[in-house]
């Protein structure tokens, strides 16, 4: 059967960046978290396509995009996205971000006021946690991975290098990430389990983690300018829930709310509700 994307690679700020389009019209930007790729959209990107180009890169160190040793913090994240989307030829977008591409989404709206015009947000928050600020109890039990990952990225990667497949499925099977623990078939865990284990690619996605309690935290603090565009920021009931009280401080025109019966993993456990949230929130956009 065909695929209904195309494979795309563009050198991006001095590495290789690989990514997909599908359909024609405005662009929607949909941008993945940890530990996946641009995969996580492969159950909305056909339905979104029917009405918007669709541009879903792998965001630099993951998925088959190349690993270098620095630049991950979330606005470095973010300034290769609007390279790419500045390469492609456009000059107003929409974005759709999830877990950690929920908060390189942050940045891309924050720091391009005029190329970003709306912006839905999948089961994350704008970032860790403030410099300065105590980090919530609740938050740092629901999210305790982070500080394995992040808190010395050297030896997390050793120790999760020795086995990615059985790390993975902690986060693609369990009741900790997720609604339900048949989410994720054997194949669509096996393509995860190939992009992780390319060399580098372990190293490169504990460094979003390390980045995220240190450069990320400081320049949260100093992102005092709430954005203006409309936002719309969805948990899953089952894991960070109702959302909108972390982006609230950080933007003016909120939306938003709980995905029920859904966990971590929004694109792939609900497409059905994404597919619809997106078509109706760009909407105003494609007119």
């Amino acid at each position: 059967m065909n695929e209904p994307w195309q494979h795309h690679q563009r050198h991006i700020h001095g590495f290789r960046m690989h990514y997909v389009t599908a359909g024609s019209g405005y662009p929607l930007v949909l941008l993945h978290g940890w530990p996946q790729s641009w995969y996580e959209w492969r159950k909305v990107i056909p339905a979104l396509a029917e009405h918007y180009t669709v541009i879903a890169p792998d965001l630099r160190g993951l998925g088959d995009s190349e690993k270098p040793m620095s630049g991950y913090d979330k606005r470095t994240l973010a300034s290769d996205v609007r390279e790419l989307v500045t390469q492609l030829g456009y000059d107003k977008v929409g974005v759709v971000g999830h877990d950690w591409g929920g908060s390189v989404a942050f940045y891309f709206a924050y720091d391009n006021r005029a190329l970003v015009e709306r912006m839905l947000i999948l089961d994350m928050i704008p970032g860790l946690i403030k410099a300065g600020d105590a980090f919530p109890l609740e938050l740092a039990l629901k999210i305790n991975h982070v500080f394995f990952h992040g808190g010395n990225p050297d030896w997390a990667t050793m120790l999760v290098s020795q086995n990615v497949d059985a790390y993975l499925r902690r986060f693609l099977t369990t009741l900790d990430f997720n609604y339900s623990p048949a989410v994720f078939s054997e194949e669509e865990i096996a393509e995860y389990v190939r992009v992780n284990s390319i060399p580098g690619s372990i190293r490169a996605g504990f460094q979003w983690y390390a980045t995220g309690l240190r450069e990320d935290a400081v320049n949260l603090a100093n992102a005092t300018d709430k954005l203006t565009i409309p936002v719309a920021a969805y948990g899953g009931a089952s894991f960070l829930g109702d959302v909108r009280p972390f982006w609230a401080p950080v933007a003016t025109e909120l939306e938003g709310g709980e995905v029920p019966e859904c966990g971590h993993f929004i694109p792939e456990e609900q497409p059905r509700f994404v597919i619809d949230t997106a078509l109706k929130f760009f909407a105003p956009s494609k007119r």
